[in-house]
């Protein structure tokens, strides 16, 4: 594992004499959840070192402090939120785009995710089994930002009726479920975007059913 110490004339200097370079306040921040990513998605939110983000900053221990005063609960809570962004920023609602292409396009990135897996899935993926309140609660407002975007495409409102809403969020978690198991099953990606568009088709269907 590689540390970071201070130097011990100046405590603020790494031992490797580089001073910290100097950014802006939102670039530092964003500097220093880049860095914990990928140590949460590889040791979990437990099991990532504070001195390992530091070190991949390129920054002190006490810097780390600076920006996340509570330590470990501020910075897993920063890259979960990062990583709801990454994962739902770019989510196509284009009406100028052909439904079924929207579809294919919106899931086909979310395989992706999925598939490599990128830091951000997994961290989504931890996150949503967590018993931690404020963590499940930014988790949560990503998924209603999906649902929204889902039942948008789908149903031409972002605002899906009860039962349409139910049928979104249980969809939401097979999706996760579905492309986990595939990348461990080796299962071909390309096989996967037409399973989940057709489930979630079938899925919007019934809930209109229901709601005669």
């Amino acid at each position: 594992m590689k540390v970071t110490t201070t130097s011990a004339n100046n405590p603020t200097v790494p031992a490797n004499g580089r001073r910290p370079r100097r950014l802006t306040k939102d670039a530092r921040r964003t500097q220093l959840i880049a860095a914990a990513m990928p140590l949460i998605a590889r040791d979990g939110f437990s099991g990532f070192s504070l001195d390992e983000v530091a070190a991949n900053a390129d920054v002190t221990r006490n810097l780390l402090y600076h920006y996340f005063p509570d330590g470990r609960g501020d910075i897993v809570r920063a890259v979960a939120e990062q990583a709801g962004h990454t994962l739902t920023d770019d989510w196509v609602t284009d009406e100028s785009i052909p439904l079924s292409e929207r579809l294919v396009i919106n899931n086909a990135r979310m395989v992706a995710h999925a598939m490599e897996p990128s830091d951000a899935w997994l961290i989504y993926q931890l996150a949503r089994g967590s018993t931690d309140s404020e963590l499940r609660s930014t988790i949560d407002h990503f998924v209603e930002i999906v649902v929204a975007a889902v039942s948008l495409n789908n149903l031409g409102t972002e605002d899906p009726p009860p039962l349409a809403r139910v049928a979104l969020k249980g969809y939401l978690g097979f999706f996760g479920t579905v492309l986990d198991e595939a990348r461990e099953t080796g299962t071909p990606p390309e096989q996967l975007v037409d399973l989940l568009g057709e489930t979630l088709t079938a899925a919007l269907e019934a809930a209109k059913r229901q709601s005669r």
